[in-house]
């Protein structure tokens, strides 16, 4: 068996192999490298998904804080609003 010169005209040629021996060659290397790259995306797409799960549950604790606040801020606004209106009846009372 022989491999051309990687610089001459018969570059990347094998020699001393049969016809179907190559083409399983050929085969078998562009199934790795198409196997290579499905994984690559693969990988990239496992990373992107924890990515945006990890962003979700930062954005879903930052949410449930806010719904928390609001809902404290409206209570005490609503015991200001009662203070208030105590507050003027006092002073109504005062004035008649």
């Amino acid at each position: 068996m022989e491999i051309g010169l990687s610089g001459g005209p018969d570059k990347n040629r094998v020699y001393g192999l049969s016809n179907t021996t190559a083409d399983n060659l050929r085969t078998a290397r562009s199934v790795s490298t198409v196997g290579s790259s499905q994984y690559k995306e693969f990988v990239a797409l496992q990373q992107c998904t924890a990515h945006l799960t990890e962003r979700y549950d930062h954005l879903s604790v930052e949410y449930t804080q806010l719904k928390v606040s609001h809902a404290q801020q409206r209570a005490e606004s609503a015991q200001q609003k009662g203070t208030y209106e105590q507050l003027h009846e006092v002073v109504m009372n005062m004035a008649a």
